[in-house]
């Protein structure tokens, strides 16, 4: 007997019939996360999901030294489950199982498998992908379309190579984004503007508008203009970059290389098609799924284009 159906992000359940054939019926894993082990064997990365309802789970593992969760693939890894180096098990348990089931050396001798469907085979497609990226600086990514033309990759105030939604301090002055914005005005949150030219001290060079750029009233050097006041007194205790009534310079500071941190989230995608399981000498045709996604989030420092 030759059923035909289509595996929509994992959701499965059946049932036994008299002769012992199993029927997927429906599929029951739409809400269930995708999880990662790392296998026994080196390389190898075992992805499941666990449908605690119903007492079952699918996984499915391969080995791979091209695959890393938080690196995009250029090319996608394409595994033949027939070559013996993956595998793809879907199983019925006789009580509810964890993610230890699948990532302890040793599982619990109390889980009994009671029905299985494994995978002789079929073609999975794996790809790294990254979903999203943020630089954290408190301003949404979509208010950093400054030319207003919906490409957030073609804002790049400072010219460092980093788009604005991607980068810390967008306008390379050594002053992250984050701090340039609090205004100090209650019930008022408009970026700070401290020269009033229109442009937020986030986006100007020069935030006071003394004709010294903000990078270069770091006096001190030692990479941040935030502490160095050099008229300091009961009366005065604003830094020199925000106090245009200090002009004093130093020349020879350049843009932190460390402000370059961005929050990544990383994507793995895995499709499998052309699936021939052996359960019960079934053959099924027509069958490809998507494994579904797992995001992982990670931060790393991006490149700049020296100015």
């Amino acid at each position: 007997m030759k059923k035909a159906f289509v595996f929509i992000f994992l959701v499965v359940t059946f049932f036994s019939c008299n002769d012992g054939d199993i029927i997927i019926t429906s599929f029951e894993f739409d809400d269930v996360d995708l999880q990662l082990c790392n296998g026994a064997l080196e390389n190898e990365s075992v992805f499941f999901k666990i449908n605690p309802s119903n007492n079952e789970a699918i996984s499915f593992d391969f080995i791979s030294s091209q695959y890393n969760a938080t690196t995009v693939l250029e090319e996608p890894i394409i595994i033949d489950l027939s070559e013996g180096t993956s595998s793809l098990i879907y199983r019925q348990f006789n009580t509810s199982i964890t993610n230890d089931y699948y990532c302890s050396s040793i599982p619990s001798s109390e889980i009994v498998v009671i029905e299985e469907l494994k995978a002789i085979s079929g073609i999975a497609e794996i790809r790294v992908i990254i979903a999203t990226e943020d630089d954290e600086d408190n301003i949404p990514a979509e208010e950093e379309d400054i030319n207003g033309n919906g490409n957030l990759d073609d804002d790049d105030t400072d010219g460092d190579g980093i788009p604005n939604y991607k980068d810390q301090d967008d306008d390379d002055d050594n002053v992250l984004t984050s701090v340039e914005l609090e205004n100090g005005i209650a019930g008022n949150d408009d970026p700070r503007d401290t020269d009033g030219d229109g442009t937020p001290d986030y986006l100007d060079t020069d935030d006071d508008g003394d004709g010294v750029p903000t990078i270069n009233e770091d006096i001190d050097g030692d990479g941040s203009p935030r502490n160095d006041n050099t008229d300091a007194s009961e009366d005065d205790d604003t830094f020199n970059y925000l106090d245009p009534d200090t002009t004093e310079r130093n020349d020879n500071v350049s843009p932190d290389p460390e402000n370059t941190e961005v929050l990544t989230t990383f994507r793995t995608i895995i499709d499998i098609s052309n699936i021939i399981f052996d359960g019960n000498n079934e053959n099924f045709e027509n069958d490809n799924f998507s494994f579904g996604f797992r995001d992982v989030n990670s931060r790393r420092n991006l490149d700049k284009t020296p100015n």
